[in-house]
This record gives C-alpha cells, sequence and structure tokens, in this order.
C-alpha cells in the first residue's frame, strides 16, 4: 500500500499540471506496454494508458480494497486529466465507459437495497460527510459521478473530434446506458443529456448509413464530425461545465510515512542487486 500511494500520490502532482495532461495525450507514445496483461498495448498514448490504468485501480479498488484515501485521489487525476483528453486508444475508450456501465449499475443496486434501510449509521451519514463516502455506496457514488464528468469532457464541441472511439463505444452500450440513466435523481441532469443527446445522433448517423462493422461505424462518423459537433455546441450552451482541478495536500508530519518508505526501497535495492 505504501509504494501504491507515493506514486498516486505522484501522479496526482503531474496532473496538476495542465501541460502534462496536453502532452501526455498528444505527444508521448507507448510503443509496448508488457505488464499490461489483459490485452497486448501497442502505440498508445501515455493518456490513455494512464486511464486504462487508473480505471483498474479504481474496480480492484471497489472490489476488494475499499480505501476512501485512494479512491478519492484516483478520481482527483480522472478529473485533473480529463478536460486534455483527447485521442483516446480504443481499448482505452471502450474500457472507459464498459467500467462506468458497471459502476452505474452497482451503483443503483447499492442505492435500491439501502433505499429500503433506515439504521441510525445511515441517517447520520450525508453525501457531503467523509463517513459517507467511506461507504460502498458512496464510493461507488463517486466513481460513477467522476467517470461520467470525464465522458462529459471528452464529448465537448472541442475534443469530440478525437474521441470518436468513445462515441462509438456510447452506442455500443447504449442499451445499457438508457436503462441505467432512467434513475435520473442520482445523477446531475447536465451530464446525462449531454451524453445521451450525442449518442443518440451518433446512432442516428450510424443507422442512416447501415454501417454494419465498428470500422464503418467510425468512418461515418468522421464523415458527419460537423452533426456531432453541433449537437455537443447545444449541449454546452443550455449546460455550461465548470473544469475543476484536484491539488495535493500534504497531511501534518508527512516524514512519518514518506522516511520509512524511502528507506526500505533504498534497502531493497541494495539488497537485491549486487553491491558492484
Amino acid at each position: 500500500p505504501s509504494q501504491l500511494y507515493v506514486i498516486i500520490i505522484i501522479l496526482l502532482l503531474f496532473s496538476q499540471d495542465s501541460i502534462f495532461g496536453r502532452d501526455a495525450f498528444r505527444r508521448i507514445t507507448v510503443t509496448q506496454v508488457l505488464w499490461y496483461k489483459e490485452r497486448n498495448l501497442r502505440n498508445i498514448n501515455l493518456g490513455s494508458l494512464v486511464l486504462l490504468t487508473l480505471l483498474r485501480l479504481l474496480m480492484f479498488n471497489l472490489q476488494r480494497l475499499q480505501d476512501a484515501f485512494l479512491l478519492s485521489n484516483c478520481c482527483a487525476i480522472l478529473q485533473n486529466m480529463s478536460p486534455p483528453m483527447i485521442d483516446l486508444h480504443e481499448y482505452a475508450a471502450m474500457r472507459l465507459v464498459s467500467v462506468t456501465v458497471t459502476v452505474m449499475k452497482k451503483h443503483l443496486q447499492l442505492y435500491s437495497s439501502s433505499a429500503g434501510e433506515s439504521t441510525t449509521e445511515q441517517r447520520n451519514s450525508t453525501p457531503e460527510s467523509e463517513d459517507y463516502l467511506s461507504t460502498p455506496l458512496g464510493m461507488y457514488e463517486e466513481v460513477a459521478l467522476t467517470l461520467l464528468g470525464v465522458i462529459n469532457h471528452c464529448l465537448s464541441p472541442k475534443t469530440i473530434e478525437g474521441n470518436l472511439h468513445l462515441v462509438y463505444s456510447l452506442v455500443y452500450h447504449q442499451g445499457d446506458l438508457n436503462r441505467i440513466m432512467k434513475e435520473r435523481k442520482l445523477y446531475p441532469s447536465k451530464l446525462l443529456d449531454h451524453i445521451q443527446s450525442v449518442t443518440q445522433e451518433a446512432d442516428a448517423i450510424i443507422q442512416e448509413e447501415g454501417a454494419r462493422t465498428a470500422s464503418k461505424a467510425l468512418n461515418v462518423l468522421v464523415d458527419r464530425i460537423d452533426r456531432l459537433q453541433q449537437v455537443a455546441e447545444q449541449k454546452r450552451k443550455k449546460e455550461h461545465v465548470d473544469d475543476i482541478s484536484f491539488t495535493y495536500e500534504e497531511e501534518a508530519d508527512p516524514e512519518i510515512f514518506f522516511v520509512p518508505y524511502v528507506w526500505e526501497t533504498i534497502v531493497d535495492v541494495v539488497t537485491s542487486t549486487s553491491i558492484e
């Protein structure tokens, strides 16, 4: 856990710089990712790789660790990097939508089961309280809202042309999304309306052209990008979305955590390799 905390804190510090976000998606390409076992990733931009890693960590955290500190920092990194998010790798785009669907389904399930309960703990916990954010319901809600916000940014008039893989992924998962989004009281309408409008327009374009494969659908979306940008622009005018940035705030007495970790790292390096 200590190593994971340090990595996440460093990544949060990087994400505070807007230049890092722009360069990660536009300028830095990783030719091969040997440690990523779920899929053979080649020529993926660094931003997409960061997104995939954070999505995997978020799911592992929700299902196993349930660490509120880790979750809040992962969400902060995603929100910091979402405004410049563009040219998403096709696998990263599909994972972003599929994880969002999974988290929203679980959130709805937890919300429905908790609605009939009225324990003292639930009565004393509100969505704004730290106790609430440490509960499974609070954690899934936080992640769902964060991922919806990320998708919303990717569908802005300026970035939608570079995120057509994401648009196609939304169309692909449209059935699940529509069923979940019927519970509109759980999420801000400005997020849902924008995502649904773009998805419905993209689906209409694909249906009109009779595109039956992913490659054909993407080509059609490229040709009709002006229609998608027009829908995105209309929604943005109606619902202004602010960019919110998060910064790392150091806890009191940070040396209590960092000094033992640094020494542990030094000892591991020295003892695991030859002194020469």
